[in-house]
């Protein structure tokens, strides 16, 4: 019986654990509402940028993030790969989806 007890309330203080880790994440996370409406009304898909990205470069697609603010703003910004290991970024303009080399940091 107090082996049943004990592991019900180590399950639950794991499961409670997880849950709050969970909302600690979410909460830190960087997307804000306004930078979700602005993707939302962006035109074509990110999927579509990276498509390009890679096309163009002749790499493979790292990470994209879409780009809220700053000279940037409303373009994605897609981290290519290139089969000798070498990363470069590349903005995608989401009306046409040009690509061209991001500016350095």
């Amino acid at each position: 019986m107090k082996r049943n007890t004990i592991l019900t309330l180590g399950s639950g203080a794991l499961m409670s654990l997880g849950l709050l880790v969970g909302v600690a994440t979410m909460a830190t996370a960087d997307t804000s509402a306004a930078e979700a409406k602005a993707f939302l009304a962006a035109p074509g898909s990110i999927s579509a940028a990276i498509s390009a990205a890679e096309t163009q470069s002749g790499g493979k697609a790292m990470s994209a993030d879409f780009e809220e603010d700053g000279a940037n703003a409303g373009m994605y910004e897609v981290e290519i790969v290139m089969p000798d290991g070498t990363v470069s970024e590349h903005l995608v303009n989401p009306a046409d989806n040009s690509v061209k080399p991001a500016p350095a940091d």
